[in-house]
């Protein structure tokens, strides 16, 4: 099922009562969490809960957030199924808006490299584009994905670029060259949700669910840099072996690495209505509940001592890295 449905089914529940979180990103200085919903961002002080303010004027529902080196504005992918879409740069003191790319359909995915110098860019036309930023040369074009991008991460180095589609594929690229080096995984069923790569830069985490598996798997990148030996036709096929985790009743929405930490856990935002903390060796370290729908994004703070997820219920919370619940915030209140 694609990436795009899923988050439908899960707001056909709730669309009468309130406004799904499908965006969240805290700044690289720590002080701000931005959680985008439809055609608006809030910014939160994440220590109080507080909210700073609010964003509008934008052109659809928030699918996807991102920070570059600069604290001061995000990167926005967001738009209305079917008829437009949009990526734009937010400046958060101003609410000024500049425009990136305009699509016809919506734009699902957006991530900066680790310097600031690309922004990435994914949506239903499943061609990821790569804009060199404060420049105004056409963007690069990455094709080979056959239907929608659900996600896109750089490397902690910047050497690797990862797209996840719901055409069953993670796809690594080389930034030096914007070559694809790999497809992963050899055999998959089910669509790529999510994709995100741990804080070392070693591993590559990507979710898949549907039907035949629920699972975040594990792609070891060292992979990516190892010589391939023509005359070993199996090499390449080792290469791109990844390692599932089961996550059971949890269909997995959304991945990402806690930050700041040694071999640092992976937190992964569930259908289940619940947050999952778990090592990259696989066992669970914690699991969230409180949520009242499913869970479509989650973010962790540049030092790694917040958690945020949100999904459909429209609230957002705030956990510590051991997965206890600090506080939740809805507009207008925060609850501890």
């Amino acid at each position: 099922m694609r990436p795009a449905l899923l988050l439908a089914l899960g707001f056909a529940a709730f669309a009468a009562e309130r406004v799904p979180v499908t965006g969240l990103a805290f700044s690289p200085d720590g002080k701000l969490l931005v959680s985008g919903g439809y055609k608006e961002l809030l910014l939160w002080d994440p220590s109080t809960g507080r909210l700073v303010r609010k964003i509008g004027k934008l052109s659809g529902q928030v699918r996807a957030l991102a920070f570059g080196a600069d604290s001061g504005s995000i990167a926005v992918a967001d738009g209305v199924p079917g008829r437009a879409g949009s990526v734009t740069l937010v400046n958060l003191e101003t609410g000024a808006i500049t425009a990136i790319q305009q699509a016809k359909d919506e734009m699902l995915a957006v991530a900066f490299s680790p310097d600031g110098k690309y922004l990435a860019t994914g949506g239903t036309d499943s061609i990821v584009r790569i804009y060199a930023t404060g420049t105004t040369s056409a963007p690069v074009e990455l094709k080979g994905h056959s239907d929608w991008i659900s996600s896109v991460a750089f490397s902690p180095d910047g050497k690797l670029f990862a797209s996840g589609s719901a055409d069953k594929t993670a796809r690594v690229w080389k930034t030096d060259t914007w070559k694809e080096i790999f497809q992963l995984p050899m055999q998959i069923t089910e669509p790529v949700s999510a994709v995100a790569f741990a804080n070392e830069g070693d591993l590559l985490a990507f979710a898949t669910g549907g039907p035949d598996e629920r699972a975040i798997r594990i792609w070891r990148t060292q992979g990516a840099f190892t010589e391939i030996d023509s005359t070993r036709p199996g090499q390449r096929n080792g290469l791109m072996q990844t390692r599932p985790i089961d996550t059971g009743a949890c269909l997995p929405l959304s991945v990402t690495f806690g930050k700041a930490q040694p071999h640092s856990r992976m937190i992964v935002g569930c259908s289940d209505k619940t947050v999952r903390f778990i090592a990259p060796g696989g066992n669970t370290i914690a699991t969230g509940a409180g949520h009242a729908d499913w869970v479509y994004t989650v973010a962790s703070s540049p030092d790694g001592t917040r958690i945020a997820s949100a999904g459909a219920d429209g609230a957002v919370k705030i956990w510590s890295p051991a997965g206890k619940l600090l506080f939740t915030l809805i507009e207008g209140t925060t609850q501890p």
